[in-house]
């Protein structure tokens, strides 16, 4: 009898268990449901909707449901679609983005103060930022981050709960030689207050060929902040300067169109003069040289930027096509807290599409990220094309 009992009991924990949910199930189903009533393509949304019905059923975790949703997702062939796993790098970008949209007491994250890469060959870092943590103990553009304390690097979980503790890094700066240590001390920071400390940070005037340059990088253009951060520089910090590099190479968009008025030359400048006759003039745009740094990772209002300078003659791009990533997103929690980034409407930019293409450069300049030492030959460049342009206006 208590044989019998124990294969009935076998029998039905067999079948509860077979028939118990996926975790992953309602949040699959809850990006198939998106797709088919938000994608801007309602046909392609309805075919893709159709042939993935159910898909996050088959998840084993949640990085298998994150892999199997962004494979999939890779299937519309539009940008502004991806699956951002929850309290990874990206959600966190995006959530900060879109905090009031999403009703959001607080976002943050703990920071080293670096965009990092993932490339073939590992994790590099792209832009150490300004004063951060990173910068503070010497790491360099093109280091390879291996490990963090002693752990395989992960970017979107290597710093979690380290906010305030001293970390070790393991780096290689030189392919194949021994592996630097460096301590850093992680920050929690939010994102977007982090990346307009990037931009008033980057700020300086550099002396190339005679000539005085100004440089700032906009790591993100998402909110009036980072418009207003450049026009103060232009009308302040950079008064002295001949020419001017902005630097829209990696990050976020979200550029929107008045940002074209800070270098509108039909805005009249005004010169005060006292009464004894000492003239104080003073303008409200930039009209001197502007050189425009982009890459393939420049995308969405950057490239509206782009591309209006380029069409209207306002400034030249030097580096890289940029990415042709102009669809507009729209961020969707999931019940799995992870974050879904959808495109919900095509975009065109004085009647041209953009998405797939991207605005080509004037100067191409390839990029030498691995093992650059500090090295950035795309910006050194840059300097040099706006230097070259004082005096030919």
């Amino acid at each position: 009898m208590n044989a019998l009992w124990g294969v009935v009991c076998t029998v039905f924990a067999t079948v509860a268990h077979a028939a118990a949910p996926s975790p992953y199930a309602k949040a699959g189903d809850e990006v198939v449901n998106s797709v088919r009533t938000r994608f801007f393509d309602a046909k392609k949304a309805e075919a893709w909707a159709a042939k993935h019905q159910g898909y996050g059923a088959a998840a084993s975790s949640a990085e298998d449901f994150a892999r199997r949703t962004n494979e999939a997702l890779a299937e519309l062939g539009a940008s502004h679609t991806v699956l951002y796993p929850r309290g990874g790098v990206g959600d966190m970008a995006l959530s900060a983005i879109f905090q009031e949209f999403l009703r959001l007491p607080r976002v943050e994250h703990a920071s080293i103060g670096a965009d990092i890469a993932e490339t073939p060959a590992g994790f590099f870092v792209r832009h150490v930022f300004a004063g951060g943590p990173a910068a503070k103990a010497g790491v360099l553009r093109g280091d390879r981050i291996v490990s963090v304390e002693g752990k395989p690097f992960r970017p979107g979980t290597s710093f979690n709960g380290r906010d305030g503790r001293a970390t070790r890094l393991s780096l290689e700066r030189t392919q194949g030689a021994a592996l630097l240590t460096f301590t850093v001390t992680p920050r929690k920071v939010n994102p977007r207050r982090e990346w307009l400390e990037v931009q008033r940070g980057s700020s300086r005037i550099v002396d190339r060929g005679g000539q005085r340059v100004a440089y700032q990088h906009l790591y993100s253009c998402a909110g009036t902040e980072h418009q207003e951060a450049l026009r103060m520089a232009l009308t302040e910090t950079f008064m002295s300067a001949d020419a001017l590099v902005i630097d829209f190479r990696d990050g976020w968009g979200g550029c929107n169109t008045e940002f074209l008025d800070l270098f509108n030359p039909l805005v009249p400048f005004f010169t005060g003069i006292d009464r004894g006759g000492r003239r104080n003039t003073r303008a409200t745009t930039w009209r001197k040289p502007v050189v425009l740094l982009v890459n393939g990772n420049s995308r969405s209002g950057k490239e509206m930027v782009a591309f209006a300078f380029k069409k209207h003659k306002r400034g030249t791009l030097v580096g890289q096509r940029t990415a042709g990533a102009v669809l507009a997103g729209a961020p969707i929690r999931l019940s799995s807290g992870d974050l879904l980034y959808l495109a919900v409407s095509d975009v065109e930019v004085d009647g041209v599409r953009l998405e797939g293409s991207g605005v080509a450069v004037d100067v191409e300049v390839p990029d030498a990220l691995p093992y650059a030492a500090g090295k950035d030959p795309q910006l050194d460049k840059a300097l040099g094309v706006a230097a070259s342009a004082v005096g030919r206006r």
